[in-house]
């Protein structure tokens, strides 16, 4: 085990002390399968708005979840947009000194600034992390948090679209990558996507990854109800359009690089040589990836 593996394991370990009376899905692990939720999820947003954090509603088959997007640049319908959607446990709209916004750290400074660039907010991101992993307590609040953030790429590609916007990206680090590639799944329409650290075999993170110590031991007694309920891989791959610039980190102990590799057989794979902890924090490298997707998307 290397260096990127034991900062992973380490991390996984320390947040599973600190947060040993809060474990995902301790209180129910019944849901309909994420691709079904998904599907039935809806948010209307009739204009685009660009003055502050703009809250949203997203009606889904398990319920009301509130979620949030912000307009942090606008360049005009000529200029491309990109969507970026954050990590998990992110306060994604804390631009402070010491945030922990992976969005203010990529696109803070040293970004292409010829760009539209929308932040979203997946919901249970508004409060803390420990509120936050409260919330993930039953299983349906997760898939529901997930199909709302898809849903909500979902409505603000649409308004783009019918204003006359082209070349639309959306990335996304971690759960964000995971949230993109659900969009990928069950709606298609960006020209590109940019999964950071994420696949499609979602159910398998919480079953074979380290991850899994963070999992209440009886959804952990259950895995193929988390692979049922989770993973999309059929969905995903069905697909072989060439509109993907996923990137893996090969040490990633969380989303699992021999796990999730096989989900981009059909695209071109980047392959950070880091763990999920030391690639997150990779910022120049996470950068330069996203900028080159940009330009590949507007050749």
């Amino acid at each position: 085990m290397n260096r990127h593996e034991l900062i992973d394991v380490a991390t996984i370990s320390m947040s599973g002390l600190l947060l040993r009376n809060s474990r995902f899905f301790s209180r129910s692990v019944s849901s309909a399968p994420i691709g079904a939720v998904v599907s039935g999820t809806a948010i209307d947003i009739e204009n685009i708005r660009t003055g502050g954090v703009q809250g949203v509603s997203a009606s889904t088959p398990i319920g009301e979840f509130q979620a949030a997007y912000l307009v942090s640049q606008w360049r005009g319908r000529d200029a491309p947009t990109l969507l970026y959607h954050h990590g998990s446990g992110e306060q994604p709209f804390d631009f402070g000194r010491f945030s922990s916004s992976s969005f203010g750290r990529l696109f803070g400074t040293n970004f292409d600034r010829d760009i539209n660039l929308i932040a979203l907010r997946a919901p249970f991101h508004d409060r803390s992390n420990r509120e936050y992993v409260r919330a993930m307590d039953d299983l349906e609040n997760f898939v529901g948090m997930l199909a709302t953030s898809a849903s909500l790429i979902e409505a603000l590609v649409g308004r783009l679209r019918d204003t006359g916007f082209s070349a639309i990206l959306a990335a996304g680090i971690s759960l964000g990558g995971w949230a993109i590639n659900l969009h990928r799944a069950y709606y298609a329409g960006v020209d590109r996507y940019v999964p950071v650290f994420a696949g499609a075999q979602l159910g398998e993170m919480f079953v074979s990854s380290i991850y899994r110590k963070l999992v209440a031991e009886p959804a952990r007694a259950n895995p193929e109800v988390l692979r049922t309920v989770l993973d999309f891989a059929d969905a995903f791959t069905s697909d072989n359009a060439d509109d993907c610039d996923p990137l893996l980190a090969r040490y990633d102990r969380i989303i699992e690089f021999e796990t999730q590799r096989f989900a981009y057989e059909e695209s071109d794979l980047g392959v950070l040589e880091k763990g999920h902890v030391t690639g997150s924090l990779a910022t120049d490298a996470l950068r330069a990836h996203i900028q080159r997707s940009v330009a590949k998307t507007c050749e």
